[in-house]
């Protein structure tokens, strides 16, 4: 018969390393409830615009690109935003939606991109968005993917003008989505995947190149660079690299972002305004005024 004091040495020899495996603890701490509900819940939104250089066609591109930072109810059953939540209180959960806008112009015509993207506020419950939708469009023609968080996946539908891309409907095996971390930088910084993991790329970045839509090899990292933090995400299949920007204390604002790929191709974004803003009221002409504020063009 085997000593017990033997086993019990072999299992420390064989759990202690798996537990030293554990990333470290992260630099950033967990946010206040109350100090993270004074700014996201007064009944506007954040509002960022950036300077946009964009890679495309072997050459770079200006433009600019709008994020849109807000809390809704959403219906966890039709993943939608919800009408009337108050009727429907064990379906509804509450999510930070970023609406991402794009645009930049390659010689004669305009590209225009969106994506949304639904982070339930409860990371715990919840630690993956519920949904991502993205279009691009331009005079070529248009594409848009939608991504549903179902059964531990990804249900996605994906349609486009071109033969290659679209008409298609798949399921992704669980993995984070590129175009949620934006958002969990908002939500829960200190959550950060960090190391190697499974990721799904960027929406506009899949439809620009044409690369497959699937889960990648992905390794992930968080520096402190004097007053930001910087995340990056580096894939080795696609030879891509994303490093987004964010200030060091709350509400960690994005302040830009670095994307590298292929032939050395870089897309670069540049914070130049943000405002707080209930903006679905200013919808007159007068209120384009409020379009100055941000920067923005006409």
């Amino acid at each position: 018969m085997i000593p017990r004091l033997f086993i019990l040495v072999m299992l420390s020899a064989v759990f202690f390393p798996l537990l030293s495996c554990k990333g470290k603890s992260s630099p950033i701490p967990k946010t206040d409830a109350q100090v993270f509900n004074s700014y996201w819940f007064k009944g506007q939104a954040e509002i960022s615009n950036y300077e946009l250089s964009q890679a495309r066609y072997g050459a770079t591109h200006n433009g600019e690109t709008v994020l849109v930072f807000v809390t809704e109810d959403f219906s966890k059953s039709k993943q939608v935003k919800m009408d009337e939540p108050h009727k429907y209180k064990s379906d509804a959960v509450k999510v930070l939606k970023l609406n991402t806008n794009k645009e930049f112009v390659t010689g004669i015509y305009k590209y225009s991109m969106m994506s949304s993207v639904f982070m339930p506020l409860d990371h715990t419950e919840a630690p993956h968005s519920l949904k991502l939708t993205a279009s691009v469009h331009d005079w070529c023609g248009q594409t848009f993917m939608q991504a549903n968080w179902k059964g531990n996946r990804y249900e996605i539908q994906q349609f486009s003008y071109f033969e290659q891309d679209g008409d298609k409907k798949f399921a992704l095996p669980r993995g984070w989505l590129e175009d949620e971390v934006w958002t969990l930088i908002r939500v829960a910084p200190e959550t950060l995947p960090i190391g190697e993991v499974k990721m799904i790329a960027s929406a506009f970045y899949l439809r620009l190149t044409h690369t497959e839509n699937k889960v990648y090899n992905a390794i992930t990292a968080l520096a402190k660079k004097e007053d930001h933090f910087t995340y990056s995400i580096t894939y080795s299949d696609i030879k891509r690299k994303l490093e987004i920007d964010f200030e060091s204390t709350f509400p960690y604002k994005i302040l830009g972002w670095t994307e590298t790929y292929g032939d050395n191709e870089i897309t670069t974004g540049k914070l130049l305004k943000t405002m707080m803003s209930d903006y679905w009221l200013h919808n007159h002409t007068q209120d384009e005024t409020l379009r100055d504020s941000l920067n923005l063009g006409h």
